[in-house]
């Protein structure tokens, strides 16, 4: 987070022309639209339930063909409406179908507190990690891809990292965590938490990493052109697909994060469901503010049935 942005967190169906269709023809259309809901309704039943959507996907398939609903700031539920991004806990998240979580850990007093900005989350890091560790226990097929980064403390990379590495081996997490530094086949991730390393040291995948990411992230444009910045995104993702594309669908644009949700989320998911974008796979990590208001996260589970068909 830049210093910019750390202070700025302080303070009419038409008519058709040809007329009335003959009661043959309105036959045929009523076969073919009962014919193309059905197929939609099937494709909805390819994949199970949020809490285990993963489970329906082949081993093989490699992380970055994947769709993977996601929130920013994911433990962002306190310090009023500038700074809250999420009205729903880690676990309940996890259970709705969320499989990225972006994870701000302050150093602070030999631990990591969650913050954002300067604003304690009243959670810490074994809260989120315990979180993870209880829904991959009831749910071994899933995985969870985890940013890791260090927010409002100054420590040094290597500081940071003797921190984590406290989490690992002194308190006993390192069995939780998938640390290769190489994006995963969805069979090596099931039941681990993947860690994308956002900060000097850490392990796991390196976060960022131009070689294996593309990533979107405008956090400050505001809500019409960020819908355009996503929208190329996706279409980016499907046309050229090869890395972890990442398309952050949150932005702050001098308005609360929950104002600019109540926009963009919509607009974004009228856009996954409509002619353009419904048939789209591949889009890659996209994480939101407030997802669950919208459904966004079972609209975007859906561009993943193809690779269940396959």
């Amino acid at each position: 987070m830049t210093i910019e942005r750390r202070s700025f967190l302080r303070g009419a169906v038409a008519v058709p022309a040809a007329g009335v269709l003959s009661a043959g023809a309105v036959g045929a259309a009523g076969a073919v639209g009962a014919a193309g809901t059905a197929t939609a309704e099937a494709e909805r039943a390819a994949l199970p339930a949020p809490p285990e959507w993963l489970s329906g996907l082949p081993d093989d398939t490699p992380v970055q063909r994947l769709t993977l609903p996601g929130t920013h700031n994911s433990g962002a539920r306190h310090g009023g409406p500038w700074t809250e991004c999420q009205n729903t806990s880690i676990g309940t998240q996890l259970e709705s179908g969320i499989r990225f979580l972006d994870i701000r850990c302050r150093a602070f007093e030999g631990s990591f507190a969650i913050h954002h900005g300067a604003y304690y989350q009243h959670l810490n890091f074994d809260d989120v990690l315990g979180s993870c560790r209880d829904f991959l226990s009831r749910h071994p097929s899933e995985t969870v891809l985890m940013r890791v980064k260090q927010e409002y403390s100054e420590e040094s990379a290597e500081e940071f990292r003797r921190l984590f590495d406290g989490y690992l081996d002194g308190k006993g997490w390192r069995s939780l965590f998938r640390l290769d530094s190489t994006l995963p086949t969805l069979g090596a991730a099931r039941g681990k938490v993947v860690l994308l390393g956002d900060s000097d040291g850490l392990p796991g995948v390196r976060y960022g990493n131009t070689e294996l990411f593309n990533i979107q992230d405008e956090y400050m444009a505001e809500p019409g052109r960020k819908y355009e910045l996503v929208a190329a995104h996706f279409r980016k993702a499907v046309d050229s697909p090869g890395k972890l594309f990442t398309n952050y669908v949150s932005t702050a644009a001098l308005l609360p994060p929950r104002s600019t949700s109540d926009t963009l989320n919509p607009r974004v998911k009228a856009l996954l469901s409509g002619d353009e974008g419904g048939g789209w796979s591949g889009l890659g990590i996209v994480p939101m503010d407030y997802p669950n208001v919208n459904g966004m996260a079972e609209a975007l589970i859906q561009h993943n049935a193809a690779l269940a068909r396959a």
